[in-house]
């Protein structure tokens, strides 16, 4: 991957795409990314009401993210926290309908292991819904694994734990 010095937000360019460093101003596209990816995806029961411009705005300054744009137009997006043990919690991943299954997802989780490398973050971390274990494998493929004695708590009586996934980057 080439950095592009000229642009600070510039992470990765090639011919037809790039990924920027999100800010707070892209708060709201990232919300409609990532509610458009997930809202036909994951049960009613399961759908996170924090994925508001507001709240993603709040998530991108305590720690980042990154939105990739094919021409003009935003497709994927991602955004992180940092958690209290030094590593990163993926909080939100998306890809418009369009534009899924082009390896998009797996561009922005590489963009983002070289991002906390050179930032000398150990390890990423992403909640993982139980209900859906194409997730999971596809995170192994990752190099993520499970993180045994870690569930997440969720907000939905009844619902199922999300599970923690880890990857070392460091």
């Amino acid at each position: 991957m080439r950095t592009l010095l000229g642009t600070p937000r510039t992470v990765f360019e090639q011919d037809k795409y790039k990924i920027l460093r999100a800010t707070s101003r892209d708060a709201p596209v990232m919300s409609a990314l990532t509610k458009g990816d997930w809202s036909e995806r994951v049960a009613i029961s399961q759908r996170r009401k924090v994925d508001n411009p507001t709240q993603i705005a709040d998530d991108l300054r305590s720690g980042g993210g990154l939105v990739l744009y094919r021409g003009n137009l935003p497709v994927a997006a991602l955004s992180y926290v940092r958690a209290r043990d030094g590593s990163w919690e993926l909080r939100r991943l998306g890809v418009t309908r369009s534009f899924s299954g082009r390896g998009f997802t797996t561009l922005l989780v590489d963009t983002l292991e070289q991002l906390a490398r050179s930032s000398h973050v150990r390890s990423i971390r992403i909640p993982v819904e139980t209900y859906a274990p194409q997730y999971k494998a596809y995170f192994e493929k990752l190099g993520f694994s499970v993180d045994a004695d870690r569930t997440f708590s969720t907000v939905f009586a009844g619902s199922q734990q999300p599970i923690r996934m880890r990857k070392l980057v460091a």
